[in-house]
């Protein structure tokens, strides 16, 4: 019997989104309207909470597609300090 592959799922807070798969992290974004790989240092700067969620859920699609794997959904996490 074949086993089915990880599902990709994302994790979104106000701070980013991060895209796992099998138990790692195989992307990240940040927060930052004109750069996604630095945090938003002052709210102008800052995505709203519903655009960086459905940006967790197009990149999850965009990666489990690429990987041929399951989507596993999104959710929204607890806010970290060390995202």
């Amino acid at each position: 019997m074949r086993t089915q592959p990880p599902a990709v799922h994302g994790e979104y807070n106000h701070n980013g989104y991060e895209i796992w798969c099998g138990g790692q992290v195989v992307y990240s974004a940040g927060n930052n309207v004109l750069d996604s790989t630095q945090p938003a240092m002052c709210n102008e700067d800052r995505l709203p909470l519903t655009t960086i969620r459905r940006f967790c859920i197009r990149t999850a699609h965009e990666v489990a597609k690429e990987q041929n794997r399951p989507f596993g959904g999104v959710e929204r996490v607890a806010e970290d300090a060390g995202q």
